[in-house]
Order: structure tokens, then sequence, then C-alpha cells
């Protein structure tokens, strides 16, 4: 579809209008349907709305354009919630896959192990411990494997073979790696199990009775002493909100927001008089500092750990949408090269053959490389109309001549329309001089199995360009009847030998030399007006492809002397027979 819109710039009055003047509206003849011009930004940025939906034309910029410019797109971010103000690009943040969700999933678990580890060590082995954690660890090893499954199916070499009866863990993989929805409800659920399993078991403990009597014994208040590595443990599950990639900041801070109420809670009002018993058998009854009070202190650590925990979090979403900026920003660029590519190349074959074009784009070309090609049979073709001259005149009401030009702009435009039909696909168009039209047929390869020797060859391109004559004129009446005119064409044909070539370096030109060329030029310029003029030899194959020629007789030719010269009869679009 890009591609269609470059070509379709290409069809205005004005060659490359669209594409040299994004700011002026296009004079078109006619339009394609479905297709709108391009509407190239005006700021040549990747993100750069466009009301058209077309990328905008690529200007020439290096990496430190493409940071300026991500730097103007991250301020289209909430300064709150980090969200994307457009919301289709949100939308595509949202829907994009996350890689690398195994990483997380670990981090996760290996907390999750660290609490279990840590509440067995330091607490009384109990009936309560063993059920909640009991029916956690499937949840979280369910988890870890469809996080892992999805790593291995990457690498199938690594990747165990896996029955068919568990094949339904591969596709809950790929969905939680596409499906935003999936993903967060199971991060969520993941991450609230961290957060409970932290400080669970606690609530089983008696932890706000206290025996602080002196002939009281260590073991009496054990299950106080257990007190602090519950904070702990409550600390560490907070770091396993903030683990996850590409998980909206506001989910982190709502979870962290949540967990941090709620062990407060606990840690300042419900394990009050624990923490109060503590002090009093650590302390010998007296009162400690306050950096050494655990009440207090257990407060100041849950709020710093909060703080911290939010501005990582931040800091990772901030980080995950920036790269996804970047991805999307390289992601345009690499398309804009690959259309520019491409419409190099076709622009390349609309002036070029496409054989020639090919030559120059499939390597690379040495400044002493030249291109020429020789070919035993090329029908030449010189069309010209002389009463343009008299229409032409630089006065003040065709606005000094440019609307004469204008004119005749769309003219050879319609010419060149005609060379899209499949029946002059072997007519290649050479250039225009003035108002000359010159073109040749037979200069384009023929695949394998239609090669044609000799005469089947020469008839086949004379052929060719003679109604290709007869289209262009036709065109050309139809244009007067619209125009009110009476432009007619002087048309002088011949065939033979050519030599093919690219002169030129920063400026090429594919051109054709010969004689042939030449009698062929001298045809039309001693020809007559609505008349197709041909020499001896072209007259003898254009009859035995149907078409009638009148003798027209000896006309003098510089260079050659006299020749013998036959107008085509174009009173019938198609041969004879």
């Amino acid at each position: 579809m890009r591609m269609s819109q470059y070509l379709q710039s290409w069809q205005n009055i004005h060659p490359f209008e669209v594409l040299s003047n994004p700011g002026v509206k296009p004079h078109k003849k006619r339009r394609m349907p479905g297709l709108r011009p391009l509407k190239p930004s005006p700021s040549g940025e990747c993100w750069e709305d466009n009301s058209s939906g077309v990328a905008a034309i690529p200007s020439a910029r290096g990496s430190l354009d493409t940071l300026e410019t991500l730097q103007k797109k991250t301020k289209k971010l909430n300064c709150i919630t980090l969200l994307f103000n457009n919301l289709t690009l949100e939308k595509q943040f949202r829907l994009s896959e996350v890689g690398g969700l195994y990483h997380s999933v670990s981090c996760l678990s290996a907390i999750f192990v660290t609490l279990f580890t840590v509440q067995m060590l330091v607490s009384e082995k109990n009936t309560e411990m063993a059920i909640t954690y009991g029916v956690t660890f499937p949840v979280m090893a369910l988890f870890l494997l469809v996080a892992f499954s999805g790593y291995f199916e990457k690498r199938r070499s690594a990747m165990p073979q896996i029955p068919r009866n568990g094949q339904w863990i591969l596709g809950l993989s790929r969905s939680l790696s596409t499906k935003a929805a999936l993903r967060l409800f199971l991060v969520i659920l993941c991450v609230l199990i961290t957060l409970l399993m932290a400080f669970l078991n606690s609530i089983f403990l008696d932890l706000r009775t206290c025996n602080s009597t002196t002939n009281s014994t260590y073991t009496e208040n054990l299950q106080l002493y257990t007190l602090p590595y519950y904070l702990y443990c409550c600390l560490m599950a907070m770091l396993g909100a903030i683990v996850f990639i590409q998980t909206c900041f506001s989910v982190k801070a709502l979870l962290l927001t949540l967990a941090v109420v709620v062990y407060l809670t606990l840690f300042l009002h419900v394990y009050t008089p624990g923490s109060q018993c503590i002090v009093s058998l650590v302390y010998n009854h007296t009162a400690p500092g306050v950096l050494k009070d655990p009440q207090i202190m257990s407060g100041v650590w849950l709020v710093v750990f909060y703080v911290v925990c939010l501005i990582l979090a931040r800091q990772d979403e901030l980080s995950s949408r920036v790269d996804f900026l970047l991805e999307q920003c390289f992601k345009i660029e690499r398309e804009e090269m690959e259309t520019m590519e491409n419409a190099n190349k076709v622009l390349l074959q609309n002036v070029m053959p496409q054989d020639v074009a090919t030559f120059f784009m499939g390597k690379t070309v040495q400044s002493q490389d030249l291109y020429s090609k020789s070919y035993n049979c090329v029908c030449v073709m010189f069309a010209s109309m002389p009463n343009f001259k008299d229409f032409y005149n630089e006065s003040s009401a065709n606005n000094e001549g440019l609307e004469c030009l204008r004119f005749l702009n769309e003219i050879i435009s319609d010419f060149d329309e005609l060379l899209l039909k499949p029946k002059f696909s072997s007519v290649e168009k050479i250039k225009t001089i003035g108002s000359t039209y010159m073109a040749a047929a037979g200069l384009t390869h023929s695949d394998a199995g239609e090669d044609k020797k000799g005469q089947d060859m020469s008839h086949s391109h004379v052929r060719s360009m003679v109604e290709f004559s007869i289209a262009m004129m036709g065109k050309l009446e139809n244009i007067n009847t619209h125009s009110f005119n009476d432009f007619k064409l002087r048309i002088g044909i011949n065939h033979g030998p050519v030599i093919a070539g690219v002169i030129g370096a920063l400026k090429p030109q594919y051109d054709i030399w010969g004689n042939s060329v030449n009698v062929a030029s001298r045809m039309e310029s001693t020809g007559m007006l609505d008349k197709i003029q041909v020499t001896e030899e072209t007259r003898e194959v254009v009859e035995n492809i149907g078409y009638s020629v009148t003798l027209r007789g000896l006309v003098k030719v510089k260079g050659k002397g006299e020749l013998t010269t036959y107008f085509v009869n174009t009173d019938h679009s198609s041969p004879q027979f």
C-alpha cells in the first residue's frame, strides 16, 4: 500500500508534486479509487500524526536526531501514571509481546522460596504453615513452569519432549506472552500470594502475649523473637511487586500501597504488645533510643522500602516505554527505508529499461563501469508536433508560457500511460526533445521460452511500434476534441541494429545510437502531419504484419541522399487480416 501511495503521487501533472511540495494541493487529472496522496509530516518525526494514515517520507537524520525526537515523544507520557496520551499507542504497548517473562517469574519464585526458608527456620513447625505453603507452592510452581516452557519452546533443541496431555502448558505460555489481560491477572495473583505469605503465618503465632517476669525463660518467649524476621519477609515480599517488566506502574503502585498499609497496621498496631515485650526483655525494662525501638523502626523501614520500590517501579516502567518508543521508531524507519528503496527501484525502472536498472542496482557500480549493449533488431520511432511551436506563446494570458508547457505535459503524460498496456510491454520510451517523443521496441529481454529470431523478431517489434504510433495519434485526437485544438503528429519509424547504453555519472541518461536511429529521425523530420513515414526495408515488414502502405516517392534525406519512403495507412487501427 505504501508503494501504491508513491506511484499514485507520480501521476500528477507536475512530476513528483506531492513528494516535493507537501503543502501544495496537487492538480489531479484522475485519481485511483481507494488511494489518497501522501501527506508527509511537517517536522519529519517518526510519530508525527498523519491524517492520511501513511508514514511520512523519511528525512536524512542520524542517531542524534532520533534521540532528540525520542525526547520530544517522551513528553507525550502522563507525568503521574506514565500512560501514553495517545490511546492507540497505549493499546499497542499493552498488546505488545513481552519477552523474558521467565526472568521475572524466576525472581519472584526465588523470593517466595526465601520467605518459606526464613519462616521455616525461625518458626516452630506448625500445621498452619504446612497448609498455607502446601496450597501456594503448586500455584507458584505452575506459573514458573508455564514461563519456562515458553523459553524452551524458542530453543527447541534444549526443550524436553512434552507429552500430548501437557501441550496446554505451551498454549498458556503463548497466551501469557501475547495477551495482556491474562498476563496481568496471573502477575497480580502471584504477587498477592507472595505479599500474603510474608505475614500470613505470623497470624497463627501468639505474638501479642508477653511473659516479662524475671523468671521467664527464652523458650517461653521464643515466638516473640520471630517478629523481626517477619518484618524482613515483608520487606523482601515488597520487592516481588516490582520484578515484572511491562506491567502498568499504576498496578504496581496499588499493590505496594495495599501491602504497606496492611504491614503498617500489623507492626504498628496489632503486634504492638509483642514489640513492647521484646523491648522489656532485651533492654531490662528501660526505654531504648528511637533507632533501637523495633516498633518505630519497623514503620520507618516499611515506608523507606515503599518509597524505594515506587521509584524503581516507575523507573522500570519509564524504561520499558522508552524502549517501546525506540522500537516503534526503528520499525517505522525500517519501513520507510524499504519503501524508499522500492520507490528508488521503480523510479530507476521508469527512466531505464528493467534489465538496465537491475544492472545498476544489483552490484556496486564502479566509476569506470560502462553499460552498453548491442541489439540486432530494434524498431525506433520519432513523433513530433510541429504545430506546437505556433501554439506556444509567452504572453501574460498563458502565464508567460507556463500554461502551454502544462498542456504539453498532459499530452506527454497521456502518451506515457499507453506504455502501461500489456500489448506495448516491448516499447520503451527513450526521451522527449521539446515536443518530440522518442521510443523504441525490442530493448527488453524476452523470457527463455519466448525467444524469437530474425524475421519473427523484427515483425514483432515493428508491429508493436506501429500500433503504438496509431494509439498515440488516437490519444492526441481525443485531447484535441476536449481542448478545442488541432494538433497533429508527424511520425517516422525505422528498424535495424542499434547500440544502447548509459552515459553520465551524476545524471545518467539512457539512450540508443546507430544508423537506424538517425534514419528514423530523418523519417520524422521529412514526414507529413498525421502520417507515419517508413523506409523501404521497414515497409516490407509493415506489409507482412497486415498493414497497407502508400508510396510517397523519393525524399531527399540529409546524409543519405534520396530514399524511397512510404506512408502507413492508419485508417484502421488493426491489421487487415
